[in-house]
């Protein structure tokens, strides 16, 4: 069974295309900051700021866009109620017990 299937109720690679523009997004305002840090004074502000501005727009788009998709909101999980996993659960019988009441009875 792969991981995201362990993970996730919704299998769409659209699922996957959203969260890589998320995190392109976030990789490209991380290194906006970065550049802007190592060039310090002599930086472009504006090039930096464009950059920076274009990762939250994707951060923003892929977030939504999952959100829209995967609807959390909707599919989450009750703790109070244990997950079926396919296996029928009776009753445990201490069979060892009823052996020694027969046999010292």
């Amino acid at each position: 069974m792969r991981t995201s299937e362990k993970i996730s109720t919704n299998h769409h690679p659209i699922v996957l295309v959203v969260s890589l523009v998320a995190g392109l997004g976030f990789i490209l305002m991380a290194s906006s900051l970065g550049i802007g840090v190592i060039q310090g004074s002599s930086a472009d502000a504006n090039a930096i700021g464009l950059l920076f501005a274009a990762g939250l727009l994707l951060l923003i788009l892929g977030g939504a866009g999952w959100l829209a998709i995967v609807q959390p909101y909707k599919h989450f999980d009750d703790i109070n109620e244990p997950q079926y996993t396919g296996h029928h659960h009776e009753e445990h019988h201490d069979d060892h017990a009823e052996d020694t009441e027969a046999a010292h009875g």
